[in-house]
């Protein structure tokens, strides 16, 4: 049976839960919703395992906070040994506007702080999976930006994001990376049934 990773990055607790820098966390929250599962802490993270014919899926979401998120993946890794072309990192993305995503085979943080404590645990050979939420109005308020709720007409959005982001993922369990870029990176389409 193969074994499968998929991580979805953000902070835990109830005060940042639909703030931008979760958008990982959302997403894996609506790919878990598709198989009926539930999340339960185990220390450092947070996971839910569904077993289908041919492969198990490891649903993680560290609770480290963002910037300490490659500790759950280091336990995951030593325990599972998962190939890397078999664990996704699902994260935010300043650089992408909202409404847009972007499956990588491989990548650099881009800055993205969680990214980078994932990294340097794996190195950077493995996908990833960016969901976009747009570069803050002016030069100022970064911090406030990712820590801050999706605004109204966002929020109005982000289930057909998720949902967008979340057949992704499943594209790439099932026809892989390339396929999965060639179908979904790029706008959301917000009248897909």
């Amino acid at each position: 049976m193969k074994e499968y990773l998929i991580v979805g990055l953000g902070n835990p607790g109830t005060e940042y839960e639909l703030t931008r820098h979760n958008a990982g966390f959302l997403v894996l929250a609506r790919f878990a919703r598709s198989y009926r599962v539930k999340f339960r802490t185990r220390g450092v993270y947070a996971s839910a395992v569904v077993t289908e014919s041919e492969r198990r899926l490891h649903l993680v979401k560290p609770l480290t906070y963002m910037n300490r998120s490659g500790e759950a993946v280091r336990i995951l890794m030593e325990k599972y040994h998962f190939p890397l072309d078999r664990v996704i990192i699902i994260s935010d993305d300043l650089a992408l506007p909202f409404g847009r995503i972007r499956l990588k085979p491989r990548g650099s943080s881009g800055g993205h702080n969680g990214l980078a404590s994932v990294i340097a645990v794996l190195g950077a050979d493995f996908p990833r999976l960016r969901v976009g939420i747009g570069a803050p109005p002016g030069e100022n308020g970064m911090v406030d930006h990712v820590l801050g709720q999706f605004t109204a007409d966002e929020q109005r959005l982000l289930p057909a994001v998720t949902d967008w982001a979340a057949r992704a993922i499943r594209s790439w369990l099932d026809e892989g990376i390339e396929k999965a870029m060639s179908k979904y990176n790029g706008p959301v389409p917000f009248t897909f049934e």
